[in-house]
């Protein structure tokens, strides 16, 4: 609900404030006083855009703010998912600066144009001639009567099977494409694929190859530095490494006894003994084995030679890359090889989930043909009471061949305003004025079976006039005893039925025209009510009027 709306130095108006109650609050005042105006600062407090353009003359910035209070509006998720902090009674604040700059806040924090407008739709419906406009579409007639039959769980399983629908089919389409294309190049992946399989290609050989392939080419250098190296520490003669450590650490063992000092050394010099002799055998061993082999030699310049052509071939920096290749075309001449397979599960979950989904637009479908006769109902005994005896509305329903996120139905609303006029498409035979007292009839509707936030409107009632326009002001009157509803008004019958009553005027302040605007008094009103009666001169007859039309409201 709305409480309180600020305005600075927007167009006309250099700084007004208004506190709203409970109920129905009308809003009166002379053409061009800038009723207009106040529309358009809440507007734009609601996330329409704007330019400097509206900022009073001779002012930096123009600020429209406002209070609402959302205790009952379950809010809590949508401040939750945008960050933003939940208050029982929330403040919007939005800022236009002489730049052009916009900022706009909730409760303080920033918050982008999107985010002011999804929240401005939870907030206030502002009823205009562009809305009325909306009840020609079919997206609204399929949401209105998903809204009077409440269908939100139908809905919303419907969409999670609309969801799968759409992934499964998504997927099977895309499988076939690639099995159409791969098809093609059937032969030429098996191809790449047997060449690669047939080179037995292993991890880290090419590595252990060229390392071979080195020694090999340098077979008579290693055999000599073997023989050498295994020579020069076990010769027989006087120099024999080997030899002499282990009489040296003999002859220390056997004074250790006597010469404990010498203990670590003979223990030290026994260990480089030990290692010495365990890298000779090693040595010898590596000798005794190595031979030269023109076979193996030739072996492993082929087998690289092959590896070498292979990346060359399939422009592969390294073995590993070669490894990957082999390995991706296996899986995919796998999803080629199974097609078949993977097709066939997939048509079974996409004929599973088609026959429910079926179903659920059934329902679907059912349930807003029983809406539709609801309303039919209900907004022919409505238009009776603004003055349509004859109006009648009805739905034409046709099946679509495919699935939509809201269903299978394509609606069109048909509508005839007079006695033995055939049903028509809504949006090409209504009038303007039709349209509105049709659109705040199913806004009755709706505000006593949903939840609806403050609602707004903005001169519905242009054209009407007489009985006919107390019985619209009853009918928002009736609808405010459910929720907060705002009227701009030139009518004097609906001006008569709010429980409070705003003008807005214009006055002179230091030769510059300013726009204001004030919530009147019981005699003012009485006084307000008659002006509309007669016009500039009020008669006693007008205020009489205008007193018994404020008693019987």
């Amino acid at each position: 609900m709305l409480l309180r709306l600020k305005i600075t130095n927007y167009a006309l108006i250099a700084e007004s404030e208004i506190n709203f109650g409970t109920g129905m609050s009308v809003i009166t005042g002379e053409t061009g006083a800038g009723k207009s105006i106040l529309l358009g600062a809440l507007a734009l407090l609601l996330g329409s855009r704007a330019d400097s353009s509206i900022i009073k003359q001779g002012e930096k910035k123009c600020i429209v703010e406002a209070d609402f209070d959302i205790t009952n509006y379950n809010l809590q998720e949508f401040f939750d998912q945008n960050d933003l902090d939940y208050c029982p009674t929330t403040n919007i604040r939005r800022e236009i600066a002489d730049s052009g700059k916009s900022r706009a806040f909730v409760n303080d924090t920033p918050v982008n144009l999107n985010t002011l407008k999804d929240l401005g739709t939870l907030l206030t419906d502002i009823h205009s001639q562009h809305q009325t406009l909306e009840i020609g579409h079919e997206d609204f007639q399929i949401k209105l009567m998903d809204v009077v039959a409440k269908n939100e769980d139908i809905l919303k399983e419907y969409k999670n099977l609309y969801h799968q629908y759409s992934k499964t089919k998504a997927e099977l389409e895309k499988l076939k494409k690639e099995a159409e294309k791969n098809a093609k190049e059937s032969e030429f992946l098996h191809y790449r694929f047997d060449e690669l399989d047939n080179a037995k290609l292993k991890e880290n050989e090419q590595t252990e190859l060229e390392e071979e392939l080195d020694a090999l080419s340098h077979n008579e250098d290693i055999k000599n530095a073997l023989s050498t190296a295994c020579e020069k520490l076990s010769r027989t003669e006087d120099n024999n490494i080997l030899l002499n450590l282990k009489e040296t650490v003999s002859s220390l063992k056997k004074i250790e006894n006597f010469y404990p000092k010498i203990s670590e050394l003979a223990n030290r010099l026994e260990q480089s003994y030990i290692e010495i002799d365990d890298i000779y055998r090693e040595l010898d061993n590596l000798d005794e084995n190595t031979e030269f082999s023109p076979q193996r030699l030739e072996t492993v310049s082929n087998r690289l030679g092959e590896i070498y052509a292979l990346e060359k071939k399939y422009n592969a920096a390294n073995m590993s890359e070669l490894i990957t290749m082999h390995t991706e075309l296996k899986e995919k001449l796998a999803t080629i090889d199974n097609y078949e397979e993977n097709t066939a599960e997939l048509e079974k979950q996409l004929q599973e989930t088609t026959l429910h989904l079926n179903k659920k637009s059934q329902e679907l479908t059912q349930s807003r043909k029983n809406a539709i006769e609801n309303l039919k109902t209900q907004t022919s005994e409505l238009l009776i009471q603004l003055g349509m005896p004859n109006a009648k509305l009805d739905a034409q329903f046709t099946t679509l061949n495919d699935f939509t996120p809201i269903g299978k139905d394509s609606v069109k609303f048909m509508f005839s305003a007079n006695k033995n006029v055939a049903l028509q498409d809504l949006s090409r035979t209504a009038s303007g004025g039709e349209l509105s007292r049709l659109m705040l009839c199913i806004k009755y509707i709706l505000s006593n079976s949903v939840k609806l936030p403050t609602i707004i409107f903005d001169e519905i009632d242009t054209g009407i006039s007489g009985d006919i326009a107390g019985k619209m002001g009853n009918m928002f009157a009736r609808m405010a005893q459910n929720m907060q509803v705002i009227c701009i008004t030139h009518l004097p019958q609906v001006a008569s039925k709010g429980k409070h009553h705003f003008k807005v005027y214009k006055h002179e302040v230091n030769e510059t025209i300013k726009s204001d605007i004030k919530e009147l008094s019981s005699d003012e009103r009485i006084t307000e009510i008659a002006g509309m009666l007669s016009g500039e001169t009020i008669t006693e007859a007008a205020l009489q009027n205008a007193k018994d039309l404020l008693k019987n409201a």
